[in-house]
């Protein structure tokens, strides 16, 4: 009975896809963060080096309107950077 619930869920989900899959949405891919004062903020130029709270091989996080919805490595893909995902969130 709970597998045939799931199942009408799924369904459900896919017939609603088909009203808004060709909406067009942005991802942002979050790379890790710091703090500053904004005397350090404004004092920064061209060719400074802003460091991350993260390391190298620490995942990166993409975001959907602002809410974490994957984390993945992060890779080159010809002349572009890429994520390739690792978890779904």
């Amino acid at each position: 009975m709970a597998g045939e619930a799931v199942n009408a869920k799924i369904g459900s989900a896919t017939k609603d896809l088909h009203l808004v899959g060709h909406v067009r949405v942005s991802l942002v891919a979050e790379l890790g963060q710091t703090e500053m004062t904004v005397d350090e903020l404004f004092k920064l130029s061209k060719q400074d080096v802003v460091t991350l709270n993260e390391t190298l091989d620490a995942p990166v996080t993409l975001l959907l309107n602002g809410k974490p919805i994957a984390r993945g490595a992060l890779l080159a893909v010809d002349e572009n950077l890429g994520v390739r995902i690792t978890e779904l969130l």
